[in-house]
């Protein structure tokens, strides 16, 4: 019917079934870039991992035109989670949605034995413009845990610090880890919409001083890029991006800190708004989306507190924020694995 988007492997299209009238996104691969390893891998993958609600639907169909590979997923209406955030990021209670629906996907992909290796805004569809559903997809690096790598690969402002250190001799095993840092660079861009640094690297300022609050950490005196973050949640963010990934936490980290409050206050005179501060949480309806997938720890966080930030509605409204001004970079390199 038209297309949706275009990247360096290919477009994205929408069409629809001449029989049912479903309408689908078709992800097309060009030959010239793409292997029919790497397509068939990726597809397998998505066709994997969509039994999950919060990982797009993947419904089997594939095939091959003469340039491209092709193969099918549902359907997101508003688009992708980058394009909704504001300069002043998102509303702290559909943050905290997100955060919920993203750490549940990661639990179940780890369970399954893999990694995403790419997790960012840019690969969360949105079908509602409130965030109450939202579903990753792109599981074109996704790698089975163990695999070893001896080259980078992903996006570098969310890629971990043991991705950015690793040398070709030593390779880097693949582990969950990895998803779980850029989980928490994803977190902080959703609250604040700016990154908290460009790379991962000593070089880069912001992050040069996130590692030396960390390893002297005081809670009431952080940078000045976290000051923005509440108190309590400043000390989330040391577990989910600590810098020893031994020491990382699991995405489900954030279940204990729903019931807090993620932002500082930012006074009307510097947002500018005077009636509504954009950055306030939004009211929510109170009821769950399904939990099934949760393990028996996250069930050990309240009904009530689950309850108030998922809700079961899907409205299909377009997005009309302002997106971040640019997009991360890809790294270019390709994995060798052994």
């Amino acid at each position: 019917m038209k297309e949706l988007g275009e990247g360096g492997y290919g477009r994205v299209l929408l069409a629809k079934d001449k029989i049912t009238g479903q309408r689908m996104a078709l992800k097309t691969m060009d030959k010239n870039r793409t292997s029919q390893r790497s397509f068939l891998q990726e597809f397998c993958v998505s066709y994997f991992l969509s039994s999950h609600p919060n990982i797009i639907g993947c419904n089997g169909i594939a095939f091959t035109t003469i340039d491209y590979f092709v193969f099918a997923q549902e359907l997101a209406p508003v688009g992708d989670l980058f394009s909704m955030i504001t300069p002043y990021g998102i509303p702290e209670d559909s943050v905290k949605r997100c955060a919920l629906q993203i750490s549940n996907a990661l639990e179940f992909i780890s369970e399954k034995g893999l990694v995403h290796m790419d997790l960012k805004p840019e690969n969360i569809l949105v079908f509602d413009q409130d965030c109450h559903f939202i579903k990753i997809t792109d599981f074109g690096l996704a790698k089975v845990r163990g695999t070893v790598i001896t080259s980078r690969c992903g996006s570098k402002t969310y890629m971990a610090p043991e991705l950015r250190d690793m040398t070709i001799t030593d390779g880097l095993v693949v582990d969950g880890s990895l998803d779980v840092w850029a989980f928490g660079v994803t977190i902080y861009c959703l609250l604040l919409g700016e990154y908290p640094w460009q790379v991962a690297m000593p070089e880069d300022e912001g992050y040069r001083g996130f590692v030396d609050w960390q390893n002297n950490f005081h809670m009431d005196n952080p940078p000045e890029a976290w000051r923005k973050i509440s108190t309590g949640i400043r000390r989330m963010f040391g577990v989910i991006l600590a810098i020893d990934f031994s020491k990382r936490s699991k995405s489900t980290e954030i279940l204990k800190y729903m019931n807090e409050s993620w932002k500082e206050e930012i006074p009307d005179a510097i947002t500018g708004q005077e009636d509504e501060d954009p950055i306030k949480s939004s009211s929510v309806q109170s009821e769950v989306t399904s939990i099934s997938h949760l393990n028996t720890s996250q069930r050990s966080v309240t009904n009530k507190s689950l309850s108030y930030f998922l809700t079961t509605d899907t409205s299909v409204s377009q997005s009309e924020m302002t997106p971040l001004p640019q997009k991360d970079d890809m790294e270019e390199s390709t994995d060798h694995i052994r």
